[in-house]
């Protein structure tokens, strides 16, 4: 999942304050904002602005534009971090959805071990043999692998903003 910056011919300013809903406004601000000349397919140049949006709900005042104005740092600032807390947490819940669809493939009741009934001197070393092969397969698996790829998707560098799934095992040449 990638953000992307928003696309425009318009330079828009630091921010924009939207309209009223009940006793709350929305601001959004725009930041990292880059002007990129582009040749159209007819030869003409044109110019198109690269931008962040982040959008903020506060309770409305009277004075609210000069209030942003003067502590704009601190608003943008505010308005980022929320952004990040949102999409991280989107992030999060994809990721717990996917390690939770991947529970039934680790589960110790599905990794096949077969227990005796009776064990005695002469089966111990098979069971023990087997049921260690089989927790290194699941332990040493795809499955476990892709899990913990799952749990390390926070230490991306560029988390939330670009992150990269793992792929689920048994479907990467599928299309």
């Amino acid at each position: 999942m990638k953000v992307k910056k928003t696309e425009s011919t318009i330079r828009p300013l630091n921010f924009k304050i939207g309209d009223h809903k009940g006793n709350l406004i929305e601001v959004v601000f725009f930041d990292d904002i880059e002007e990129v000349k582009r040749t159209s397919e007819d030869g003409s140049e044109q110019t198109v602005y690269l931008y962040y949006e982040y959008t903020v709900n506060i309770v409305y005042r009277n004075d609210l534009e000069s209030y942003i104005n003067d502590n704009y740092e601190t608003w943008l600032q505010m308005a980022k971090d929320n952004f990040i807390a949102s999409k991280s947490a989107e992030i999060r819940a994809i990721r717990d959805k996917l390690l939770a669809d991947s529970d039934k493939h680790v589960l110790i009741d599905r990794l096949g071990i077969e227990i005796p009934e009776t064990i005695n001197a002469a089966t111990m070393l098979t069971v023990i043999k087997d049921l260690f092969t089989s927790l290194g397969n699941i332990l040493n698996g795809d499955w476990s692998t892709y899990r913990q790829a799952l749990r390390d998707i926070t230490k991306q560098p560029n988390f939330p903003f670009d992150v990269d799934f793992p792929t689920i095992p048994g479907t990467e040449n599928k299309e």
